[in-house]
């Protein structure tokens, strides 16, 4: 009879993951959650449900200097960075010629 193969599980300790957890939320406010200086009186219309959502955390972050304004702003240049290339291909292919 074959022996079974040996299986090892790693378990990695509790404490590793909330170590993880935290380096994660401290990268995703220092990329989001940082002030910024809006200039233009532009009007975006969103979701309500987005926009309470975005008024919460800008109301944590308020004594920082970080807007609602200045989160979407960073949340949309981060998306713009990471699909760029897909984004050119998109709007290249659904370009019309001029004439």
């Amino acid at each position: 009879m074959p022996k079974s193969p040996i299986v090892t599980i790693n378990v990695n300790p509790v404490a590793d993951i909330e170590v993880r957890a935290a380096e994660e939320r401290k990268r995703y406010a220092a990329k989001f959650l940082k002030p910024g200086i809006i200039s233009s009186h532009n009007k975006v219309y969103i979701y309500p449900e987005v926009h309470a959502v975005l008024s919460r955390m800008a109301d944590r972050f308020r004594k920082s200097g970080m807007s609602i304004g200045s989160y979407v702003s960073e949340i949309i240049l981060d998306h713009f960075a990471n699909n760029r290339e897909v984004m050119e291909g998109l709007y290249d292919e659904n370009s019309q010629s001029l004439f």
